[in-house]
């Protein structure tokens, strides 16, 4: 886990993880400057610390920085200080998921927090990792994959590491995550699908996780994800005003749809309330993913080179699956 500043969610992380079954072999958080304390928060749960200054922060080398200070296993998890596992098994089912045949890297579900608002509770429960049915991208034939398209590789890019699981050999293999300040997962999964591995996003394991945006806030967030798509994959997420107007239209009618389907998430607020402050909010993401989508179009990462599921063998060395 990278940290700073964890506050509380943090500690509540930490005693989940004491509590899974199995434990962990290991935890590692790698500290960027923090100054409430959590080094010595991780320190006493007993989690291995690392500090480096906030200067040398950055998504992909911290974490490998992180996961070269765990014992030799078999999967690694990765998570954020600020996701919470819910139940005693979340990295166990984790770890039985990534170790099918053919499994690169598992996803747990995102369920929001219990503080967590309306709007958050719809991004959450409607976003890409927040289902409750398993599903799988991959493996992709040579042919098909080599036609898609940046906007059909987006889609398939099944890897948050707010909460997942990776094969730590193929991890080693491929170096670990790219440096980059943004998408360090999307880029680890477009590697792994190019070498003809799968995605699995595992319901099973849950995570609480959620971050409560404003009209201000949600912008660097949904403009720096946006130009993270145009600079490595060629994609514009919103190209043009149409596609603002398409964006805006379609998150307002998912909020009314999830609200109007799930009463409790109004926490006993009205709905024309909230939807009110919907469309100040959704405007905001969908101006800020043009603001994104702004400027020179690169073209798809040229992918790194991994052994395949056929020429590695793709069965973990225990059953167990050490992490």
């Amino acid at each position: 886990m990278p940290t700073l500043n964890g506050g509380a969610r943090f500690r509540s992380c930490l005693a989940a993880l004491a509590a899974q079954v199995p434990a962990p072999d290991a935890v590692v958080v790698i500290d960027s400057g923090s100054t409430d304390g959590t080094p010595d928060v991780a320190r006493r749960a007993g989690a291995r610390v690392l500090e480096i200054p906030p200067a040398e922060f950055d998504h992909g080398e911290t974490r490998n920085r992180g996961a070269a200070a765990l014992p030799d296993v078999d999967v690694l998890v990765f998570l954020v200080q600020d996701a919470v596992p819910v139940g005693v098994h979340c990295l166990a089912a984790l770890a039985q998921s990534v170790s099918q045949p053919g499994v690169a890297a598992a996803t747990a579900r995102q369920v929001p927090p219990p503080e967590a608002g309306p709007l958050t509770a719809c991004s959450v429960s409607a976003g890409s990792f927040g289902g409750a049915e398993p599903r799988s991208v991959g493996p992709l034939a040579a042919g098909a994959r080599d036609a898609l398209s940046p906007e059909e590789w987006r889609a398939l890019l099944l890897l948050d590491d707010v909460c997942c699981a990776l094969r730590a050999p193929l991890f080693r293999a491929v170096g670990g995550y790219r440096r980059t300040s943004h998408g360090e997962d999307a880029l680890m999964a477009f590697d792994l699908l190019h070498a003809g591995w799968s995605l699995a996003f595992q319901p099973d394991a849950v995570v609480e996780h959620g971050h409560v945006y404003d009209a201000t806030s949600v912008v660097p967030r949904y403009r720096d994800d946006a130009s993270f798509f145009r600079e490595a994959f060629g994609y514009r997420v919103r190209p043009d005003l149409i596609s603002v107007l398409k964006g805006y239209n379609a998150e307002l009618s998912r909020d009314r749809r999830t609200l109007t389907g799930r009463p409790e998430l109004l926490g006993g607020r009205s709905l024309t309330m909230v939807l009110a402050e919907a469309r100040t909010l959704r405007w905001a993401q969908v101006m800020a993913q043009r603001q994104g989508s702004r400027g020179p179009v690169g073209t798809l990462p040229v992918p790194r080179p991994l052994p395949s599921p056929r020429t590695s063998g793709s069965k973990s060395r225990s059953g167990r699956g050490r992490r």
